[in-house]
């Protein structure tokens, strides 16, 4: 799998394989040679966040529960009213 991923020096922009035998291996850029970052690292960016997801998640429930509550609350006076 191959990524892209920019040097914050010069601005080049580079092809990138996560297929590295070891994670400690660094990703240096092509044209100034500065040091980019770890493969190790860019593996663990491009992976899955379960935790992100389960915060993702947690918000939808409390935005769809929070909308609900609206809406009970807006029915609420006109059932009042009507009896």
């Amino acid at each position: 799998m191959r990524h892209h991923i920019s040097c914050t020096r010069c601005g080049n922009t580079q092809a990138i394989s996560a297929d590295s035998p070891r994670d400690w291996d660094e990703i240096t850029c092509t044209e100034c040679g500065e040091f980019i970052d770890t493969y190790g690292h860019q593996t663990d960016l491009a992976s899955p966040s379960y935790t992100l997801h389960a915060l993702n998640l947690s918000r939808g429930l409390i935005l769809q529960m929070a909308r609900e509550s609206v809406h009970r609350l807006e029915r609420q006076p006109a059932m009042r009213r009507s009896a």
